[in-house]
Protein backbone atom coordinates (compact mmCIF):
# COMPACT_ATOMS: atom_id res chain seq x y z
CA UNK A 1 0.00 0.00 0.00
CA UNK A 2 1.61 3.53 -0.90
CA UNK A 3 2.20 6.04 1.64
CA UNK A 4 2.92 9.50 1.64
CA UNK A 5 5.49 10.62 3.63
CA UNK A 6 3.90 13.65 4.66
CA UNK A 7 1.06 13.44 8.02
CA UNK A 8 0.17 14.04 11.20
CA UNK A 9 -0.82 12.29 14.55
CA UNK A 10 -1.42 12.46 17.99
CA UNK A 11 -2.01 10.67 21.16
CA UNK A 12 -2.17 11.24 24.93
CA UNK A 13 -2.71 9.73 27.86
CA UNK A 14 -4.17 10.76 31.38
CA UNK A 15 -4.46 9.90 34.69
CA UNK A 16 -4.41 11.51 38.45
CA UNK A 17 -0.53 11.34 38.36
CA UNK A 18 0.68 11.44 35.15
CA UNK A 19 -0.57 12.74 31.94
CA UNK A 20 1.18 13.40 28.34
CA UNK A 21 0.11 14.54 25.08
CA UNK A 22 2.61 13.27 21.75
CA UNK A 23 2.38 15.07 18.76
CA UNK A 24 4.25 13.54 15.20
CA UNK A 25 4.48 15.73 12.26
CA UNK A 26 6.23 14.28 9.10
CA UNK A 27 7.63 15.22 6.13
CA UNK A 28 9.48 14.80 3.16
CA UNK A 29 13.05 13.61 2.95
CA UNK A 30 15.30 11.39 1.36
CA UNK A 31 16.39 9.79 4.37
CA UNK A 32 14.70 8.39 7.81
CA UNK A 33 14.99 10.75 10.40
CA UNK A 34 13.29 11.25 13.80
CA UNK A 35 13.50 14.40 16.04
CA UNK A 36 12.20 14.14 19.46
CA UNK A 37 11.50 17.30 22.22
CA UNK A 38 10.11 15.90 25.31
CA UNK A 39 10.58 17.54 29.10
CA UNK A 40 13.25 16.50 31.00
CA UNK A 41 12.40 14.00 33.26
CA UNK A 42 11.73 12.21 30.31
CA UNK A 43 15.09 11.98 28.92
CA UNK A 44 15.70 8.40 29.59
CA UNK A 45 13.09 7.24 27.39
CA UNK A 46 13.78 9.41 24.26
CA UNK A 47 15.80 6.43 22.24
CA UNK A 48 13.01 3.89 23.23
CA UNK A 49 10.77 6.63 21.99
CA UNK A 50 12.53 7.21 18.70
CA UNK A 51 12.79 3.34 17.92
CA UNK A 52 9.39 2.81 18.39
CA UNK A 53 8.34 5.43 15.27
CA UNK A 54 10.96 4.03 13.29
CA UNK A 55 9.70 0.32 13.76
CA UNK A 56 6.75 1.98 11.54
CA UNK A 57 8.20 5.11 9.62
CA UNK A 58 10.86 3.63 7.34
CA UNK A 59 11.30 7.27 5.19
CA UNK A 60 10.67 10.98 5.75
CA UNK A 61 11.86 13.73 8.41
CA UNK A 62 9.48 13.49 11.52
CA UNK A 63 8.83 16.00 14.40
CA UNK A 64 7.86 14.70 17.83
CA UNK A 65 6.73 17.05 20.17
CA UNK A 66 5.96 15.40 23.66
CA UNK A 67 4.32 17.61 26.41
CA UNK A 68 3.84 15.53 29.82
CA UNK A 69 3.21 16.13 34.01
CA UNK A 70 3.14 14.32 36.62
CA UNK A 71 2.83 14.41 40.46
CA UNK A 72 5.69 13.38 42.38
CA UNK A 73 4.18 12.37 45.56
CA UNK A 74 6.00 13.34 49.22
CA UNK A 75 9.96 12.84 47.92
CA UNK A 76 10.07 16.50 47.33
CA UNK A 77 12.97 18.37 49.98
CA UNK A 78 13.96 21.37 49.73
CA UNK A 79 17.54 22.87 50.86
CA UNK A 80 18.86 26.32 51.73
CA UNK A 81 21.86 27.64 50.22
CA UNK A 82 23.18 29.68 53.77
CA UNK A 83 26.22 30.77 52.35
CA UNK A 84 24.32 32.54 49.35
CA UNK A 85 21.47 33.63 51.78
CA UNK A 86 24.60 35.24 54.02
CA UNK A 87 25.88 37.20 51.10
CA UNK A 88 23.21 38.48 49.92
CA UNK A 89 22.32 39.72 53.67
CA UNK A 90 25.53 41.58 53.73
CA UNK A 91 25.19 43.04 50.23
CA UNK A 92 21.77 44.26 51.08
CA UNK A 93 23.24 45.88 54.65
CA UNK A 94 25.92 47.11 52.32
CA UNK A 95 23.75 48.75 49.96
CA UNK A 96 22.18 50.19 53.49
CA UNK A 97 24.97 52.18 54.30
CA UNK A 98 25.57 53.42 51.39
CA UNK A 99 22.22 55.10 51.40
CA UNK A 100 22.69 55.60 55.14
CA UNK A 101 20.08 53.29 56.48
CA UNK A 102 20.60 51.23 59.48
CA UNK A 103 21.03 47.36 59.21
CA UNK A 104 18.75 47.46 62.29
CA UNK A 105 16.33 49.26 60.36
CA UNK A 106 15.81 46.53 57.75
CA UNK A 107 12.81 44.84 58.08
CA UNK A 108 13.56 41.54 59.14
CA UNK A 109 10.40 39.61 57.11
CA UNK A 110 10.62 41.93 54.03
CA UNK A 111 14.19 40.24 53.67
CA UNK A 112 13.66 36.90 54.49
CA UNK A 113 10.53 36.75 51.52
CA UNK A 114 13.13 38.71 49.00
CA UNK A 115 15.88 36.11 49.76
CA UNK A 116 12.95 33.49 50.00
CA UNK A 117 12.41 34.15 45.79
CA UNK A 118 15.90 34.93 45.08
CA UNK A 119 17.29 32.40 42.27
CA UNK A 120 19.17 29.62 43.58
CA UNK A 121 19.01 30.25 47.71
CA UNK A 122 16.05 27.59 47.97
CA UNK A 123 16.36 24.70 45.96
CA UNK A 124 14.16 22.12 45.17
CA UNK A 125 15.02 18.24 45.17
CA UNK A 126 12.29 16.14 44.01
CA UNK A 127 14.11 12.93 44.13
CA UNK A 128 14.87 10.35 41.77
CA UNK A 129 11.56 9.43 39.62
CA UNK A 130 11.12 6.01 38.06
CA UNK A 131 10.68 6.40 34.68
CA UNK A 132 10.05 2.55 34.22
CA UNK A 133 6.66 3.10 35.95
CA UNK A 134 5.23 5.24 33.00
CA UNK A 135 6.80 4.08 30.20
CA UNK A 136 3.87 1.65 29.41
CA UNK A 137 1.54 4.80 29.36
CA UNK A 138 4.39 6.59 27.33
CA UNK A 139 4.16 3.85 24.72
CA UNK A 140 0.65 3.89 24.20
CA UNK A 141 0.52 7.71 23.68
CA UNK A 142 3.48 7.10 21.03
CA UNK A 143 1.82 4.16 19.53
CA UNK A 144 -1.51 5.98 19.12
CA UNK A 145 0.10 9.42 17.37
CA UNK A 146 2.05 6.81 15.03
CA UNK A 147 -1.38 5.04 14.31
CA UNK A 148 -2.76 8.37 13.19
CA UNK A 149 0.10 9.61 11.45
CA UNK A 150 0.09 6.62 9.42
CA UNK A 151 -3.94 6.73 9.03
CA UNK A 152 -3.24 10.14 7.50
CA UNK A 153 0.03 9.38 5.20
CA UNK A 154 -1.91 6.02 3.58
CA UNK A 155 -5.09 8.26 2.53
CA UNK A 156 -3.13 10.45 1.15
CA UNK A 157 -0.62 7.64 -0.21
CA UNK A 158 -3.69 6.22 -2.49
CA UNK A 159 -4.79 9.64 -3.70
CA UNK A 160 -1.00 9.89 -5.09
CA UNK A 161 -1.54 6.49 -6.20
CA UNK A 162 -4.86 7.00 -8.34
CA UNK A 163 -2.99 10.11 -9.42
CA UNK A 164 0.13 8.08 -10.61
CA UNK A 165 -2.35 5.64 -12.24
CA UNK A 166 -4.52 8.31 -14.08
CA UNK A 167 -1.23 9.83 -15.65
CA UNK A 168 0.23 6.71 -16.70
CA UNK A 169 -2.74 5.75 -19.20
CA UNK A 170 -2.31 9.02 -20.33
CA UNK A 171 1.70 8.27 -21.38
CA UNK A 172 0.22 5.51 -22.84
CA UNK A 173 -2.55 6.94 -24.70
CA UNK A 174 0.25 9.37 -26.02
CA UNK A 175 2.88 6.95 -26.73
CA UNK A 176 0.01 4.44 -28.73
CA UNK A 177 -0.10 7.78 -31.13
CA UNK A 178 3.41 7.79 -31.19
CA UNK A 179 3.52 4.27 -32.37
CA UNK A 180 0.90 4.64 -34.82
CA UNK A 181 2.33 8.06 -36.35
CA UNK A 182 5.77 7.23 -36.42
CA UNK A 183 5.51 4.62 -40.09
CA UNK A 184 3.86 8.09 -41.66
CA UNK A 185 6.76 9.95 -40.67
CA UNK A 186 8.99 7.74 -43.19
CA UNK A 187 6.57 7.52 -45.55
CA UNK A 188 5.60 10.80 -45.98
CA UNK A 189 9.80 11.36 -46.39
CA UNK A 190 9.98 8.83 -48.78
CA UNK A 191 6.85 10.97 -51.01
CA UNK A 192 8.72 14.47 -50.20
CA UNK A 193 12.34 12.84 -50.84
CA UNK A 194 11.09 11.65 -54.51
CA UNK A 195 8.94 15.11 -55.33
CA UNK A 196 11.92 17.16 -54.56
CA UNK A 197 14.45 15.03 -56.42
CA UNK A 198 11.91 14.90 -59.49
CA UNK A 199 11.61 18.55 -59.51
CA UNK A 200 15.35 19.24 -59.13
CA UNK A 201 16.68 16.46 -61.96
CA UNK A 202 13.57 17.60 -64.17
CA UNK A 203 15.05 20.70 -64.84
CA UNK A 204 18.58 19.25 -65.80
CA UNK A 205 16.41 15.84 -67.97
CA UNK A 206 17.78 13.51 -65.51
CA UNK A 207 15.73 10.63 -64.41
CA UNK A 208 15.50 9.96 -60.59
CA UNK A 209 17.06 6.55 -59.42
CA UNK A 210 14.64 4.70 -57.46
CA UNK A 211 17.22 2.86 -55.71
CA UNK A 212 19.32 5.72 -54.66
CA UNK A 213 15.73 7.11 -52.93
CA UNK A 214 14.99 3.82 -51.12
CA UNK A 215 18.66 4.56 -50.13
CA UNK A 216 18.17 7.95 -48.98
CA UNK A 217 14.86 6.87 -47.24
CA UNK A 218 16.43 3.84 -45.32
CA UNK A 219 19.21 6.10 -43.67
CA UNK A 220 16.44 8.30 -42.28
CA UNK A 221 14.24 5.53 -41.23
CA UNK A 222 17.24 4.18 -39.70
CA UNK A 223 18.05 7.17 -37.66
CA UNK A 224 14.62 8.45 -36.93
CA UNK A 225 13.39 4.65 -35.65
CA UNK A 226 11.70 4.29 -32.03
CA UNK A 227 10.31 1.33 -32.13
CA UNK A 228 12.56 0.21 -29.23
CA UNK A 229 12.24 3.11 -27.21
CA UNK A 230 8.79 2.68 -27.31
CA UNK A 231 8.98 -1.17 -26.39
CA UNK A 232 11.27 0.13 -23.11
CA UNK A 233 8.70 2.89 -21.79
CA UNK A 234 5.93 0.07 -22.44
CA UNK A 235 7.84 -1.72 -20.25
CA UNK A 236 8.36 0.81 -17.72
CA UNK A 237 4.83 1.99 -17.34
CA UNK A 238 3.90 -1.82 -16.71
CA UNK A 239 6.52 -2.22 -13.77
CA UNK A 240 5.50 1.42 -12.62
CA UNK A 241 2.17 -0.56 -12.34
CA UNK A 242 3.36 -3.79 -10.37
CA UNK A 243 5.20 -1.38 -8.05
CA UNK A 244 2.33 0.32 -7.21
CA UNK A 245 0.26 -2.40 -6.05
CA UNK A 246 3.37 -4.11 -3.78
CA UNK A 247 2.64 -3.43 -0.31
CA UNK A 248 6.23 -1.68 1.06
CA UNK A 249 7.55 1.08 0.64
CA UNK A 250 8.31 1.85 -2.73
CA UNK A 251 9.08 5.76 -3.41
CA UNK A 252 13.19 5.01 -4.29
CA UNK A 253 12.05 2.70 -6.66
CA UNK A 254 9.85 4.76 -8.27
CA UNK A 255 12.18 7.56 -8.38
CA UNK A 256 14.57 5.43 -10.42
CA UNK A 257 11.94 4.24 -12.92
CA UNK A 258 11.02 7.78 -13.65
CA UNK A 259 14.39 8.51 -14.34
CA UNK A 260 14.05 5.67 -17.10
CA UNK A 261 10.93 7.30 -18.11
CA UNK A 262 12.87 10.33 -18.73
CA UNK A 263 15.58 8.32 -20.83
CA UNK A 264 13.11 6.94 -23.11
CA UNK A 265 11.36 9.77 -23.83
CA UNK A 266 13.98 12.47 -24.49
CA UNK A 267 15.37 9.63 -27.09
CA UNK A 268 11.85 9.54 -28.81
CA UNK A 269 12.49 13.16 -29.03
CA UNK A 270 15.77 13.56 -30.38
CA UNK A 271 14.64 10.79 -32.70
CA UNK A 272 11.37 12.93 -33.66
CA UNK A 273 12.05 14.18 -36.91
CA UNK A 274 8.45 15.65 -36.73
CA UNK A 275 6.05 17.92 -36.02
CA UNK A 276 3.15 15.97 -35.01
CA UNK A 277 5.51 13.35 -32.98
CA UNK A 278 7.61 16.33 -31.17
CA UNK A 279 4.12 17.61 -29.32
CA UNK A 280 3.20 14.36 -28.69
CA UNK A 281 6.47 13.96 -26.75
CA UNK A 282 6.23 17.02 -25.03
CA UNK A 283 2.67 16.17 -23.80
CA UNK A 284 4.56 12.68 -21.92
CA UNK A 285 7.33 14.56 -20.78
CA UNK A 286 4.66 16.52 -19.03
CA UNK A 287 3.02 13.78 -17.28
CA UNK A 288 6.25 12.09 -16.68
CA UNK A 289 7.57 15.37 -15.02
CA UNK A 290 3.91 15.53 -13.02
CA UNK A 291 4.86 12.14 -11.71
CA UNK A 292 8.38 12.64 -10.58
CA UNK A 293 7.34 15.76 -8.60
CA UNK A 294 4.26 13.26 -6.59
CA UNK A 295 7.27 10.62 -5.95
CA UNK A 296 9.26 12.89 -3.88
CA UNK A 297 6.44 12.83 -1.57
CA UNK A 298 6.01 8.58 -1.36
CA UNK A 299 8.09 6.88 1.35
Amino acid sequence: MLKSMTGFGRGEFDSDNFSIKVEIKSVNSRYSEVNVKLPRFLYPLEERIRKQILNSVNRGKVEVFITADYQVGDNITLKVDKQLAQAYHRALAEIGSVIDADIASLNKAQEMLFLARTQDVINVNEGLFDVESIWCHVERAVGDAVRNLLEMRTVEGENIKSDFLYRADLIEQKLTEVETRSPLVVEEYQEKLHQRLTDLLAKENVQVEPERILQEVAIFADRTAITEEIVRLKSHLKQFRQILGKDEPVGRKLDFLIQEFNREANTIGSKANDYTLAQLVVDIKAEIEKIREQVQNIE
